[in-house]
C-alpha cells in the first residue's frame, strides 16, 4: 500500500491537513467495561484498538436488551417506555452501532467467530437490521460491485441525486424489494450458498416478527417494527449521501463514486468513516489506519480528481444538495495542494457537482 507521499499541507497553524483525525481520543462508546475484564479481552483481539467496539457492544447489551425484555414483559408497554427505548436506539447508539457492525464485518475482531455471530445475528435485529443480512448486503454486494447498477442493488447511480422524490423511491425499493433482490443478486453471481442463507434468514426474520406481534403487538412495534422502518430510511439516506456524487465518466472508479471527509467530529464516533474513498480502495485497511493513509497519499486523491470536505457530516452534505445550497457546500470543500495547482473556483466546483448528480446509465461490458 505504498503511495506517493506529500509534505503535510497546512489546515490550521501548519498542522497536518487532517490533524483532528490523528488524535487517539475515541467517542464510539459511552462507558468502559471493568478494567479487570478489559485486561482479559484485549490480548484476545486481533487488533487491541478494537476494544472500543467491545465497549460499545457491552453498552448495548446491558441497556438495550434489558429494555427490550421489559417492553415484552408488559406486552403492550406504556408509550413513554417505548419512546425511551427508541431514544436509546436512535440517539445514543444507532450511528455507533452501525459503524461497529460495518468495520467488524470487514475485519473480524477475534480469531473465534462467536462475537461476530452475536453481533450479526443477535444484536442487529434490535437496530432494524435482519439477522444474517448485513455482511451479504454491504461487504459482499456493495463493495464488490462498487455502487455499479444493476448488480449493486443499493446503487445510487441511476437516480437524480439532488431530487428528494428519487431518494424516496430509492428507500422504498430497499424496504419492499431487498428481501428478493439480495438473494437474487447472490444467485446471479453464482453464490448459491449465500443466496440460500439470505433467503433463510430473511424468512426467519419475517416469521419471527410476525409471531411476536401476535403475542405482544406493542412491544414488537417498539422493539422491531419501528426500528426497521426508521433505520432502513436512515441507512439508505446515509448510503445515498456517501454516493451522492458520481462522475458519469468514471462510475466504476472508487476515486469518483464517493468522497472523503476530514477533521469532522463524525470520525470520532464512527471509526473514521469519513475516509470513504480510502475504504472503497482498501476495504481491509483497519479503521485506525485510514487517516494516515489519506495523509501520506494526498497526491493520489488530487491526481484522480476526487472530492474532499472537512468539518461536515454525510447527512449535512445530503441536505445541502437537496436544498441547492452549493455555496454552503463549497465552504467545506478542501483543495489538496500540489505544486502550483489552484483550487477550483466556486463556479467550477458547482458546475462539476451538478454534473456528478445526474442519472447514469451503465455501459454494457
Amino acid at each position: 500500500m505504498s503511495g506517493e507521499t506529500l509534505a503535510p499541507q497546512p489546515s490550521d497553524n501548519n498542522k497536518p491537513i487532517n490533524y483532528m483525525d490523528l488524535t487517539e481520543d475515541r467517542k464510539e462508546y459511552l462507558f468502559k467495561l471493568p478494567q479487570a475484564i478489559e485486561d482479559k479481552i484485549i490480548p484476545q483481539l486481533v487488533n487491541p484498538k478494537d476494544i472500543v467496539m467491545i465497549r460499545l457492544i457491552f453498552n448495548i447489551s446491558v441497556t438495550i436488551i434489558p429494555s427490550a425484555a421489559l417492553l415484552f414483559w408488559y406486552r403492550n408497554p406504556p408509550v413513554v417506555l417505548g419512546v425511551l427505548h427508541m431514544f436509546m436506539i436512535l440517539v445514543l447508539y444507532l450511528q455507533r452501532f452501525v459503524l461497529t457492525l460495518h468495520f467488524a464485518s470487514h475485519k473480524s475482531l477475534f480469531n473465534s467467530h462467536l462475537f461476530d455471530l452475536y453481533l450479526q445475528y443477535v444484536i442487529s435485529p434490535f437496530f432494524g437490521i435482519p439477522s444474517g443480512t448485513y455482511r451479504s448486503h454491504h461487504v459482499v454486494m456493495h463493495h464488490i460491485e462498487n455502487n455499479v447498477f444493476p448488480y449493486d442493488v443499493s446503487s445510487t447511480m441511476t437516480y437524480q441525486r439532488d431530487n428528494i422524490f428519487h431518494f424516496l423511491c430509492y428507500w422504498f425499493r430497499y424496504v419492499s424489494a431487498i428481501w428478493i433482490q439480495l438473494p437474487y443478486y447472490a444467485w446471479k453471481r453464482q453464490r448459491y450458498d449465500l443466496s440460500l442463507h439470505t433467503v433463510a434468514w430473511c424468512s426467519a426474520y419475517i416469521v419471527s416478527v410476525s409471531t411476536l406481534y401476535q403475542f405482544a403487538p406493542g412491544a414488537t412495534l417498539f422493539v422491531f417494527i419501528l426500528p426497521f422502518i426508521i433505520v432502513s430510511f436512515l441507512l439508505m439516506f446515509g448510503n445515498w449521501c456517501q454516493h451522492i456524487f458520481v462522475d458519469p465518466e468514471r462510475y466504476n472508479d472508487s476515486y469518483a463514486i464517493t468522497y472523503n471527509i476530514i477533521n469532522s467530529e463524525m470520525n470520532k464516533l464512527t471509526y473514521n468513516d469519513g475516509y470513504h474513498i480510502v475504504h472503497h480502495l482498501y476495504s481491509q485497511l483497519h479503521w485506525s489506519e485510514l487517516p494516515n493513509y489519506f495523509l501520506k497519499n494526498q497526491g493520489k486523491f488530487l491526481d484522480n480528481r476526487s472530492l474532499t470536505f472537512e468539518k461536515v457530516e454525510y447527512l449535512e452534505i445530503g441536505l445541502y444538495v437537496f436544498m441547492g445550497w452549493y455555496d454552503k457546500l463549497y465552504s467545506y470543500y478542501v483543495h489538496l495542494e500540489k505544486g502550483d495547482q489552484k483550487k477550483q473556483s466556486k463556479e467550477e466546483f458547482i458546475r462539476m457537482i451538478k454534473q456528478w448528480l445526474t442519472p447514469i446509465t451503465p455501459k454494457e461490458n
